[in-house]
């Protein structure tokens, strides 16, 4: 069921959604040439507009806008013993050759290192978040675990390796944390997941702090008309902040609906 559900979130998001709606429009061409070329049209326009830069960067704008960036220097929490920092996996390298094995991803090493620089700030103590999505040997949370204490010297008081979903990082850090009475999180994820995540995590009942990371930022100096032309980067902000919107309303809806274990399945 998950694979299916991720499977339909790519469908649902470019390029895929754009490729399927020209396939669309060249077997529309077969009786109704007009029609066919009309949808076939609006694939490659759709194509055009969301692989612009500018236009990736609004969109992943608009889910940043509510995330603002944490005040580090006025954050003091040491003595704090009802707090906890929890760093979401953001997926992993297969096989990195350079390793020898797994580690972690870019946007992993991202949270993780932001993750290390607050737990140094505050002195809370760190819970990791990630399990084995396609049923790999070694969850994520381990591979996070790795990387924290290799490369920045920090070690994680919890792992939570049973998550494969947003929505599971949520129940399952909940049961861990609430062993140990602790009730508020400083969440650390990128700009554009925390809408998804903090949601997740307040449905929990979790009170959330946001300590997001990974902003998009518009690169000035590159010429004007570079700035326009369609690009892979262009397509990638597009389809990335549209599938975490589509993955905000799955959450919704399957809430509205009751049914918590919709939800559990999606991306």
């Amino acid at each position: 069921m998950l694979v299916a559900t991720k499977a339909l979130g790519l469908l649902l998001t470019p390029p895929a959604l754009l490729i399927l709606l020209a396939l669309l429009g060249l077997l529309i061409q077969i009786r109704w040439r007009h029609v066919g070329l009309t949808v076939t049209g609006l694939a490659l326009a759709l194509l055009a507009l969301l692989s612009s830069p500018p236009v990736g960067t609004a969109l992943i704008h608009g889910l940043e806008a509510d995330s603002e960036p944490l005040a580090l220097a006025s954050v003091n929490g040491h003595g704090d013993a009802h707090t906890a920092i929890v760093v979401l996996g953001g997926g992993r390298e297969a096989d990195a050759p350079e390793y020898g094995t797994d580690t972690v991803s870019i946007h992993t090493l991202q949270r993780l290192r932001y993750a290390a620089r607050l737990h140094r700030t505050t002195g809370w103590p760190l819970l990791v978040s990630g399990g084995s999505v396609y049923g790999e040997e070694q969850p994520e949370a381990e591979l996070m675990r790795e990387a924290l204490v290799r490369d920045f010297a920090v070690t994680p008081r919890w792992l939570e390796r049973r998550s494969r979903t947003t929505f599971e990082n949520a129940l399952h850090t909940r049961t861990i944390l609430e062993a140990e009475g602790i009730v508020t999180v400083y969440l650390v994820t990128h700009a554009w997941h925390m809408p998804r995540a903090r949601w997740a995590f307040a449905e929990a009942g979790l009170r959330v702090i946001p300590a997001p990371t990974g902003f998009n930022r518009v690169e000035p100096d590159r010429p004007r008309l570079l700035r326009y032309l369609p690009s892979a980067q262009g397509l990638q902000l597009s389809s990335r902040a549209l599938s975490e919107r589509l993955g905000l309303i799955w959450y919704r809806w399957s809430q509205r609906a009751g049914d918590s274990t919709r939800a559990t399945e999606a991306s």
